[in-house]
């Protein structure tokens, strides 16, 4: 097919479409490598206000891994970024029931960032004090142990952060905090 549309299509022409370059996607694509499942060491590198979805989003670089590799086998573990996220209550949240129907979303947004405040030992308890340290970076450098998980959204299987604590000091003792 697409020595059809090569045979088909004068690249040179001027019509507006001058493709430079030569690829087929058939032959050339690979899935993106994974991370296998488990615990790792990184360090948060960036923490920004997402005001689209209402949440906290947190980017972890991962360091201290022992030369682990991604799912291709080559590609190291140790410099890939994951992202966490900490969804705040929105306006309305109040009077609309998680899907168990035991709390409403506020509520359950408010204990999930509550349990992680206090995994990473943090003061997150007002949304000025949040602010504050997001202006200031005050989060940026934490050393953490995540926990990486497989998600498949849409179709696609990725890479998630589903549990992350700060670190306090060594884990050469094989302890996991969680």
């Amino acid at each position: 097919m697409n020595d059809d549309f090569n045979s088909n299509v004068d690249m040179g022409a001027n019509d507006g479409v001058n493709i430079d370059g030569d690829w087929n996607t058939d032959d050339e694509y690979a899935p993106p490598p994974l991370c296998g499942e488990g615990y790792y060491l990184g360090g948060v590198t960036e923490v920004k206000y997402d005001p689209t979805s209402y949440s906290i989003v947190w980017n972890v670089t991962l360091s201290g891994n022992e030369g682990k590799t991604m799912s291709d086998g080559s590609t190291p573990v140790d410099g890939q970024v994951f992202t966490n996220r900490n969804w705040l209550p929105k306006p309305g949240d109040e009077s609309i029931y998680t899907k168990t129907g035991r709390m409403t979303k506020r509520q359950a947004k408010i204990n999930m960032l509550k349990e992680f405040a206090d995994d990473m030992k943090l003061d997150m308890s007002t949304p000025q004090k949040v602010k504050d340290a997001i202006m200031n970076g005050s989060w940026v450098g934490i050393s953490v142990q995540c926990q990486i998980t497989l998600d498949t959204y849409k179709g696609r299987t990725r890479n998630v952060i589903s549990k992350m604590v700060a670190l306090e000091g060594s884990t050469d003792n094989g302890d996991m905090p969680f």
